[in-house]
């Protein structure tokens, strides 16, 4: 029995009805085959701005600060220590807690020291007496009035990065100063030099970061290609391309070692070239480099020169 699908389409029968949907179904799925197909590739890395960066640091900070129970400052200390990575810095928590609280600079869970520290009522760097609220310390309670910290911390900065592994300034204390206290005793300028500091250790600490080697690029590539995946070829936000693993320009297939045997030679040539335009002058007659070092003014080439 012939049947109109309403479309000027006659069936004979019904299975050729389930038949031309079958059909469709194929033609449908091949279609979008090749729309994927078209589809650009995603690419193995990703350039964050400042901003980007900052926020993930951020986030990075306070999951480590939910998971073990700890405030922002030690888990960015802790974070630090393994170079931010976090699986690194989990396995050496729950295996030896005790020891890393130690190695980092944070204090013991029960630390007899502050209790001790806190009646106090002379600043211990210039011996003048102050109020008990004119006081702050570390987590190891030993008490110096707001000036000398500021001071303290304000040399420090001074230094560069090595402010982010400050120190309490007890001579024989090993207690690290936490955000929280530079943030609470530090001027405007000297806090965000810090966090500038802190942002780069993120970046240049962490494995799978790097910034981007351009003049003047403040982005930073993340990078996250297939294991056994040749290709370290990215491109920055600023148009400036290069290889990720060795930050000179794009050099696929040539492997990095390779590349780097080949700078050398060339900065070799080089200088041997910048030497012979510096110490010697060429023959008038066959241009060959001659170097002066003894005797008098003339000379004589052999053949075939002769000159």
């Amino acid at each position: 029995m012939s049947v109109d699908d309403g479309f000027g389409v006659h069936y004979d029968t019904d299975d050729d009805y389930l038949d031309a949907e079958v059909e469709d179904d194929d033609t449908a799925g091949l279609l979008a085959e090749e729309v994927d197909s078209l589809r650009p590739a995603e690419l193995p890395f990703q350039v964050l701005k400042e901003d980007e960066i900052q926020r993930r640091m951020e986030d990075e900070i306070g999951q480590l600060s939910a998971l073990l129970c700890l405030s922002n400052s030690e888990a960015s200390i802790l974070l630090r220590h393994s170079n931010w990575d976090a699986y690194k810095l989990q396995d050496s928590w729950f295996t030896n807690e005790s020891e890393l609280r130690h190695r980092v600079g944070l204090s013991a869970m029960d630390n007899p020291t502050a209790a001790a520290a806190a009646d106090q009522s002379d600043c211990r760097i210039c011996f003048d007496s102050f109020s008990p609220d004119s006081f702050n310390s570390a987590a190891c309670g030993h008490q110096f009035c707001r000036d000398c910290w500021r001071q303290y911390f304000a040399t420090s900065v001074n230094g560069g990065p090595g402010t982010l592994n400050l120190r309490c300034p007890e001579p024989s204390c090993t207690i690290a100063v936490t955000e929280d206290l530079i943030n609470k005793i530090a001027d405007e300028i000297d806090r965000k030099r810090y966090q500038k500091y802190l942002l780069r250790s993120y970046v240049e600490e962490n494995r799978k970061l790097k910034w981007c080697p351009a003049a003047g690029c403040e982005h930073a590539v993340q990078f996250a290609a297939a294991a056994g995946d040749p290709n370290y070829d990215v491109s920055c936000l600023c148009s400036h391309a290069f290889c990720w693993n060795c930050c000179e320009e794009p050099h696929r297939p040539v492997n990095c070692i390779t590349v780097k045997n080949w700078i050398a030679k060339n900065d070799l040539e080089s200088a041997n070239e910048n030497w012979k335009k510096a110490y010697t002058k060429p023959c008038p007659n066959c241009s060959k480099p001659i170097e002066k070092n003894a005797g008098c003014m003339r000379m004589k080439f052999a053949a075939p020169c002769n000159y």
